[in-house]
């Protein structure tokens, strides 16, 4: 990862910004679509969760402000709700706001392709407005898109049903496929291993799925893997790794360096 003063991008208009932001940090990847191995990683630390901190992040960061080809960006938000495809706009942030009476914040909408459904999801007030006026013409996807968009790709083509687990530090992102079909997707936050293992399970009986038969896929942190795996396998007999997308390589060797959402959603052009 380059020092991000040191950074300068030659011919941004040949280049695309992937943005991921949560409560915590700002990171990004930039690569050019028409060179191999030219993906660039960095992270900016937030001060705290507010909008002013947010901006500190985004204007210190020079390298985040080029005019590139295109922005895409990813906002990590607990707050959200699944949602058939055909359901009115409006009727999604009514259903968002009765869901989350106490946040005052921004409805959001985000389609997951292929899916057939969307994620209204909530934003800190003004941050929608900071976004658009800041880069040039950003897409704007909550973080559980591009995952759902590759466990689908993963899942699609039998019968089987499949739980796919994407861990970090901080937490886990969950979707369960039934014969291709999205059952549920859900994003947690825990303090360990155990009760990420609850939530597994509480999860794997609630929409049914077969201890002996059904397979638990998982990526992402490998101290969270080596520490659930073991657990998860006392209880459901097919426990693996899930398949990282070997394409992602070709942006560059640092590809796993960088968040997994936006390796996914660099990869779906």
């Amino acid at each position: 990862m380059k020092d991000q003063e040191q950074i300068t991008i030659q011919h941004p208009e040949a280049w695309e910004l992937l943005v991921s932001i949560d409560d915590k940090q700002v990171r990004y990847a930039l690569y050019s679509p028409s060179v191999e191995n030219s993906l660039i990683t960095g992270t900016v630390e937030r001060l705290d969760d507010s909008l002013q901190a947010l901006e500190d992040a985004v204007f210190d960061t020079p390298v985040l402000l080029g005019d590139y080809r295109r922005v895409r960006i990813v906002v990590h938000s607990q707050h959200f709700v699944l949602l058939p495809a055909d359901v009115p706009h409006d009727d999604c942030r009514l259903l968002l706001r009765q869901a989350f009476p106490g946040d005052d914040g921004e409805p959001t909408l985000c389609d997951i392709p292929g899916n057939g459904v969307k994620i209204a999801h909530m934003m800190p007030q003004g941050m929608t407005a900071f976004l658009g006026r800041t880069f040039n013409y950003p897409e704007v996807w909550h973080h559980l898109s591009p995952l759902c968009r590759h466990f689908r790709e993963l899942s699609h083509g039998d019968d089987l049903s499949r739980m796919f687990l994407h861990l970090t530090r901080e937490g886990m992102d969950m979707a369960i496929y039934r014969n291709g079909d999205l059952m549920c997707a859900n994003s947690y936050v825990f303090a360990n291993a155990h009760d990420a293992t609850y939530f597994v399970l509480n999860a794997w009986r609630a929409y049914g799925l077969d201890q002996m038969a059904d397979e638990l896929q998982l990526l992402g942190d490998n101290e969270a893997r080596a520490a659930m795996t073991p657990e998860l396998r006392q209880y459901v007999k097919f426990v693996m790794p899930a398949v990282y997308p070997a394409a992602a390589m070709r942006l560059g060797r640092n590809a796993m360096q960088a968040p997994l959402e936006l390796i996914l959603l660099a990869l779906c052009e």
